[in-house]
């Protein structure tokens, strides 16, 4: 084969494995959702702490800025879809797996309401007396009364996010882990790719501050971000990704003859 024609058909190639990656059979969303954004929005996190501080300060990282918002907003297709994957449910090969989606949609709902003190950021009521005196910020939630009520359940999903959505995936692409057709129940609990790169970001975002703390100094600038509210920002999204994955595959599929 002449050599240009090679370097014609070169490319294609690369568009063709790139295409097919991203609408694989279990990612079914484009690559601007779960790559580009992802990265897009870290990016910005902390070019903008960098180059615009108090800027940063308010609107990004204060107590109802981007971060803190854009995370609930993140949640929202995770509560809705959670729920209506149960009217889908002769999509599935087993029952149950209708209700471990409702549970992530529970889940979220937890993760939000708390997130927002349950409306209490945008409404501004006061908090109850008897609430108060159990949470130490003052706040009507309760993820600030006891750890069982917020780094429990964190270390739960944070767990979740990479094994489910990093190893697992990662397996499959390996060829170490089969992941059969719609009739196999790995085909819908375990995450696809779609997730990795909110999964990978889940696992990492953290790490300047792990170093930091092992050689007792402080996180160089402008890392030193609340990574605790990133994070959370993330597993918002690795959540959403793989809701909106499982009921696109579940809309588009004929009901499961039993």
């Amino acid at each position: 084969m002449p050599l240009a024609v090679r370097h014609k058909q070169q490319p294609r190639e690369l568009c063709q494995i790139m295409h097919e990656f991203q609408l694989s059979s279990r990612n079914h969303l484009h690559a601007l959702v779960w790559l580009a954004f992802p990265l897009v929005m870290l990016a910005t996190i902390y070019l903008s702490r960098y180059f615009y501080l108090p800027f940063y300060l308010e609107w990004v990282e204060g107590e109802h800025g981007a971060i803190e918002n854009l995370t609930a907003l993140f949640l929202l297709p995770t509560i809705l879809l959670g729920i209506l994957l149960l009217t889908h449910r002769d999509k599935f090969p087993r029952p149950y797996i209708a209700i471990w989606f409702l549970l992530h949609g529970l889940g979220a709902l937890y993760f939000a309401g708390e997130e927002i003190s349950w409306g209490q950021h945008f409404f501004g009521w006061a908090t109850p007396e008897a609430v108060d005196a159990l949470n130490d910020q003052g706040e009507t939630n309760l993820h600030n009364m006891t750890s069982w009520l917020d780094q429990k359940p964190r270390l739960l999903l944070v767990f979740w996010a990479v094994i489910g959505g990093l190893i697992l995936p990662l397996l499959h692409r390996l060829n170490y882990l089969a992941i059969g057709g719609r009739d196999d129940w790995r085909y819908w609990i375990i995450p696809p790719a779609a997730c990795m790169p909110a999964a990978i970001i889940v696992m990492l975002v953290r790490l300047p501050e792990e170093i930091a703390y092992a050689f007792d100094r402080v996180v160089l600038f402008p890392f030193d971000v609340r990574s605790s509210e990133v994070q959370e920002l993330y597993l918002a999204l690795f959540l959403s990704v793989y809701l909106i994955s499982v009921y696109r595959r579940a809309k588009a599929a004929p009901v499961f003859n039993r």
